[in-house]
């Protein structure tokens, strides 16, 4: 078969076209099936009536035979013995009866063999289009999450621009040591957003030119390939159509002769080539995604590293970036190695297209299918990876230390120890009348701990996963007395550690906000307890801790959003590490609790079990 065509590289951006191309032409399948059955039914009727005709000329010549023979008073009849001219009839009328059974078996053999032939190849092409469907829906679907994250990048940059630069404002009208802190924390916060947003932008645009240069062009060369298969098994199924009429009927050799040399002069590649001049295009690639400064704050594409925080942040993100790396690149280069050896075969069978076996052909499509999917998902793992890296080493100054020798990324996976310790403390010390403040006080000595080290490249994920949730734990506080809160704004529980209020509502302070931007109240309206956002309510009555913190910080925004229930595919095996973490086997479908928050690991739920699993393992 000719490799002078190729949809993918003339045409680039057409799935959609060749698609509608490849389905019509497996349609058609069903009406040449249709055909072929029609031309059944009239062989099968011609024959019997044929047959009809030849026994009734039959028994009519019988009654004749002697009288035609010897005439009608013959002095000797002649028995058995006919005249030659009536011989020569009886054979005509026997050679007939034997025409009517050839078209009789012919009938059969167009509805038993050649529409039954065609029936599965319809259904054998149609599953196979499906599977390609699904492929370009995969390596879409993966484009187009890279491009949500781009606009969650850019959404979550923006937010915390405008709450830098309210911060600025805050400190620059009271500049005191607080409102000075919380300047530097918004800072901080801001750069890393923004850290996240020009490294989604790389990881987009390059993206978005695998997917219009090669995984587009791949999807559509398997549709031409997929409709050249069906061109030769259909070629197949004609030429076997035409022999068998053949053998029916020499009066029809010539003209079967000549629908066989138009069959034979039915080449893919002609088929390929009248497409390819019908639907050529006028195509311009998509413009690259570009930094947009926000509004308040950065005009410039730099990354922001004033500070180890934001250092040390990248230097997680390029260890855990050089560790995917390595994992795709040796799953991709064995795959590309058995493209090449499929690629090699499917050229040396196009290379003989007049001899070429329409089955040999579709089983190497078939191989080259499964392996190019699985191929293209860890090529598209591994250039987002790729990008992370180059993003970062390319826009960290080089006098800044990105070695990842210190970074031990086992340690960032794991969220049992401090979460333990302080669900622990949790029950024991709320349970106990008066002694609230000591665990409190806890929580806030480490975030002060944790805040001020340097080398926190063990601690970014997992304890900042511990500290925020510890406070969301909390199901026995000391109630105060009755006071005048209020509920600014209804909120619905989202977890079992949490209650729903209404506005309107009246509550009772239990756990106030330790910095995690959460509050425990008792809901007098309903009779529940339970967490709810900080900013939610105003709180009016003293905190029930003696040693409670009356100049807390202003808290952070609501953790969460309201949002429908995701589910995650398994693309690998997973043994879970620690009782907080879950197996998870490659299929699975795993029920999204809690997204990642930044560590790599994500909350979920699978057959009853909740726990952790690596978000990379996943699509």
């Amino acid at each position: 078969m000719s490799e002078s065509f190729s949809i993918g590289n003339e045409i680039k951006d057409s799935y959609k076209e060749t698609q509608n191309w490849a389905s019509n032409n497996v349609k058609w399948l069903k009406d040449i099936e249709a055909f072929y059955r029609d031309r059944a039914k009239l062989e099968k009727e011609y024959s019997e009536k044929l047959d009809h005709l030849s026994k009734e000329y039959a028994a009519k010549k019988s009654t004749v035979s002697v009288s035609l023979s010897v005439g009608d008073t013959p002095k000797v009849t002649p028995g058995s013995l006919e005249a030659a001219c009536l011989v020569a009839w009886n054979e005509v009328l026997s050679q007939t009866s034997f025409i009517s059974q050839d078209h009789s078996q012919l009938s059969k053999e167009f509805d038993n063999v050649i529409a039954h032939q065609l029936s599965g190849l319809n259904a054998k092409l149609d599953m196979t289009l499906s599977k390609i469907n699904g492929f370009n829906g995969e390596v879409t679907d993966k484009r187009d999450a890279i491009y949500s994250e781009l606009e969650k990048a850019k959404k979550n940059y923006d937010d915390v621009c405008m709450a830098m630069e309210a911060a600025r404002s805050k400190h620059t009208k009271s500049p005191n040591d607080r409102n000075k802190r919380k300047l530097e924390e918004k800072e901080t916060e801001m750069n890393i957003a923004k850290n996240e947003y020009l490294i989604k932008i790389n990881q987009a645009n390059r993206v978005k030119d695998k997917y219009f240069f090669q995984d587009v062009p791949e999807v559509v060369d398997l549709l031409q390939d997929l409709n050249e298969s069906r061109i030769l098994f259909l070629n197949t199924i004609w030429t076997s159509a035409s022999s068998v009429e053949i053998a029916a009927s020499d009066n029809i050799i010539k003209r079967l002769e000549s629908a066989n040399s138009v069959i034979a002069q039915n080449k893919p590649s002609m088929n390929t080539a009248m497409f390819i001049k019908h639907n050529l295009k006028n195509w311009n690639e998509p413009t690259d995604f570009r930094y947009q400064p926000s509004a308040v704050w950065h005009d410039d594409d730099k990354f922001a590293v004033p500070t180890h925080t934001e250092l040390n942040d990248l230097r997680i993100k390029l260890a855990k970036s050089e560790k995917d790396y390595n994992k795709f690149h040796d799953l991709s280069q064995s795959e590309l190695s058995r493209l090449s050896s499929l690629n090699q075969k499917k050229r040396e069978l196009k290379s003989s297209e007049n001899s070429l076996d329409g089955q040999d052909f579709y089983e190497t499509l078939k191989s080259y299918l499964s392996v190019v999917m699985s191929f293209t998902s860890h090529e598209t793992l591994k250039l987002k990876a790729e990008v992370e890296i180059e993003s970062i080493q390319n826009n960290v100054p080089s006098n800044m230390d990105l070695s990842t020798d210190d970074i031990d990324l086992s340690r960032l996976k794991k969220k049992t120890g401090i979460l333990s310790k302080l669900k622990k403390n949790i029950l024991n010390t709320e349970s106990k009348s008066g002694n609230s403040s000591s665990f409190f006080g806890a929580i806030t000595s480490h975030t002060h701990d944790f805040g001020g080290k340097e080398n926190s490249s063990e601690n970014d994920g997992a304890d900042n996963y511990s500290i925020k949730n510890a406070a969301t734990t909390s199901k026995h506080a000391v109630p105060s007395k009755s006071n005048n809160n209020k509920v600014l704004f209804a909120y619905s529980k989202q977890d079992s550690d949490e209650t729903t209020i209404s506005v309107g509502d009246s509550v009772t302070l239990e756990v106030p906000d330790t910095g995690s931007g959460w509050t425990k109240v008792r809901n007098n309206t309903t009779g529940e307890s339970g967490l709810v956002p900080s900013t939610y309510v105003e709180i009016n009555e003293e905190t029930p801790s003696k040693n409670g913190n009356s100049n807390a910080p202003q808290v952070p925004p609501p953790r969460r959003t309201t949002l429908p229930t995701r589910i995650l595919t398994a693309q690998y095996d997973y043994e879970a590490q620690g009782d907080d973490e879950i197996s998870i086997s490659a299929g699975d479908a795993i029920e999204v609790i809690r997204g990642d928050d930044g560590s790599g690991w994500t909350y979920g739920q699978l057959n009853g079990a909740k726990g952790l699993f690596p978000t990379t393992y996943c699509t």
